[in-house]
């Protein structure tokens, strides 16, 4: 077996694969921001035109048709802080879930990473999500929330959430690629995961079972909601073992979609 078949096949030689092109990477992700915007009336506005209507839409009927509640900041700001990064999350996903079948003319061609596919539609999902940071800010200082220094962790809650799409990108992606219907099934569970989520309303301990918090503790992306209010709004991460969950979830979840894209990679070709 030679040298370049051998890296294809394992975790640290694919990674190297991928650091290699990592030109090709930016490339591929700039060209996915371009397209999606070219012929746009907003351009770029539109990525945060979903996450603010819809903080808009929840601010109303919050006051008009449910219960209040309590958020421990203006509750737009609260809202606006989990919309952006789930937006971000549901882009990606979409995204990387059709990538390899968008580009199935270029599996046939000269071998590159395949993983560069899933890689760039998570990385343009970034780059709206880092334009919505600006209204967060405004909404931040029209609302009296003070920006801390804990604003500095905000690379790290990333990065986990990183692992985390990354990881179900590559899932997802191979799985729509041999199964084309997995697409459709994708924008149900994502519409459940929604609601599953602190994205409107603080899930924790809503369903509890056998003291159990299914929708806190089992669902990785809890913790990394509750990671981004922390650090954005609250000045510090106030439960660091909640967030630790939320990096256990998402290195599982990364570890295990690089194995099974690595190992579905031979029979791309043939499913195209």
């Amino acid at each position: 077996m030679s040298t370049s078949v051998a890296d294809r096949r394992s975790l640290l030689g694919r990674l190297r694969g991928v650091a290699r092109r990592h030109e090709l990477l930016r490339s591929l992700t700039w060209r996915e921001v371009q397209v999606r915007y070219k012929q746009a009336f907003l351009g770029m506005a539109w990525a945060v035109f979903m996450p603010l209507s819809l903080m808009l839409v929840f601010t109303l009927l919050r006051r008009g048709l449910v219960a209040p509640g309590t958020t421990d900041v203006a509750y737009p700001v609260w809202a606006y802080a989990g919309l952006l990064p789930w937006t971000m999350h549901q882009t990606a996903l979409k995204g990387a879930t059709g990538s390899l079948v968008v580009n199935k003319n270029l599996l046939q061609k000269v071998y590159f990473p395949r993983e560069l596919f899933p890689l760039a539609k998570v990385g343009a999902a970034v780059v709206d999500f880092v334009v919505g940071l600006s209204v967060l800010v405004v909404l931040m200082l029209w609302y009296d929330v003070p920006l801390r220094p804990a604003l500095l962790l905000l690379p790290v809650v990333l990065a986990v959430h990183l692992l985390l799409m990354v990881g179900l990108g590559f899932l997802l992606s191979a799985a729509n690629l041999f199964y084309r219907d997995v697409q459709y099934v994708f924008d149900v569970v994502v519409l459940v995961w929604m609601f599953a989520s602190p994205v409107f309303l603080d899930t924790r301990g809503k369903l509890v079972v056998g003291g159990l918090d299914v929708l806190a503790e089992l669902n990785p992306m809890h913790p990394i909601l509750e990671g981004y209010r922390d650090v954005l709004l609250r000045g510090g991460l106030t439960d660091p073992g909640h967030f630790l969950l939320g990096l256990a979830w998402a290195v599982g979840v990364f570890l295990l979609g690089f194995a099974v894209f690595a190992r579905a990679e031979p029979r791309f070709a043939e499913r195209v």
